[in-house]
């Protein structure tokens, strides 16, 4: 529940098949001969190649690089080309073609036929097609926030961060674990009344989880999470839940990005400190996605102030995102992160 989501763009995907059809299709070619499994043989059953196709050697990266693979149309198709659009392909993919004469084959003659398919396209007028160039701009829209975004992905921890951070956080890395139940609603005054009403009668937790919690996985149990270590619930949410004493003792209303929790603790298994070399490595994880957290903030923060952005509130209250179409075509919201 408290995991983050990635949403996808399915229309910048299209964008990029557009801009970049002779991989696509090339890639293709190397995936539709590299199945590791026969057509209709039983789950897991290994493929038997074709005797030449095993008996032949990879093909050597020492062949002439100049050497045509290939004409077409007026042009050639080099050992060169081959390897560069080849080498776009994953290792998988590379594997699938070195294995066999025929793959190869239809690999090139994939990428010929992607490069005819354009000048036919060019020759019909498409390169200058609105629509086409609008979706190049927004690939290229897409491509520079990208660039831009991956520059704020750097971040160094050193040796030293690390053993701080865990001198620090000892108890963060306890095997002690807690049990807990929660209501989860959208809105501070009703998780006020709530808790006011758990202040009169604490063993009403369960029915007003059944009731109020929009955490529908437990909202049933009465909002039991079951036990849990520290750190496996976003911070604020497992602050409050560790921060509990007993058994039975229940969290005024905290807050966290998905809404207002109260919590109760039910239960507690006593545990001990992971040995710094056990954690290390987790540590260093967390220090990096941290460091580039702050920095994308402080560098889009810093955007926004220098643009001078507003927003009329008043006005996007009264907008509405016009409705329809195919949900396959809908683009997620947009965002730099």
């Amino acid at each position: 529940m408290f995991e983050k989501q990635r949403l996808r763009s399915a229309r910048m995907q299209r964008l990029i098949q557009l801009a970049g059809m002779t991989a696509a299709l090339s890639l293709i070619a190397a995936c539709e001969g590299g199945s590791p499994a026969v057509k209709g043989a039983a789950p897991g059953a290994a493929e038997k190649p074709a005797a030449a196709a095993t008996a032949e050697k990879p093909a050597t990266a020492a062949a002439d690089k100049s050497a045509v693979l290939a004409t077409y149309d007026g042009k050639t198709f080099t050992v060169d080309q081959f390897l560069e659009t080849a080498g776009r392909l994953n290792g998988r993919a590379r594997k699938s073609l070195n294995e066999s004469v025929d793959r190869r084959k239809q690999f090139v003659e994939n990428d010929i036929l992607s490069d005819l398919v354009y000048g036919e396209g060019v020759k019909r007028g498409f390169d200058k097609d609105p629509e086409v160039q609008k979706r190049l701009d927004d690939l290229k829209r897409h491509l520079i926030v990208q660039r831009i975004m991956e520059e704020q992905q750097n971040a160094t921890v050193t040796d030293e961060d690390v053993k701080a951070y865990y001198d620090a956080h000892a108890q963060e890395f306890s095997t002690e674990r807690i049990k807990a139940s929660h209501i989860l609603v959208d809105n501070e005054q009703l998780a006020k009344d709530i808790y006011a009403k758990l202040q009169k009668d604490p063993s009403q937790f369960a029915a007003l989880a059944t009731e109020n919690s929009k955490d529908l996985s437990n909202a049933k149990r009465g909002g039991d999470l079951g036990f849990f270590t520290r750190g496996r619930m976003v911070k604020e949410f497992d602050e409050a839940a560790f921060a509990l004493k007993s058994d039975g003792e229940i969290s005024k209303p905290v807050q966290t990005r998905f809404g207002w929790h109260i919590i109760e603790r039910t239960g507690y298994e006593a545990g001990t400190v992971q040995p710094f070399d056990q954690v290390k490595s987790q540590i260093k994880v967390k220090l990096v996605s941290e460091k580039r957290r702050e920095k994308t903030a402080a560098f889009l923060d810093d955007l926004k102030k220098k643009s001078g952005l507003k927003i009329n509130d008043d006005e996007l209250a009264k907008v509405k995102a016009p409705e329809g179409g195919s949900e396959e075509d809908d683009d997620p919201i947009p965002s730099p992160h």
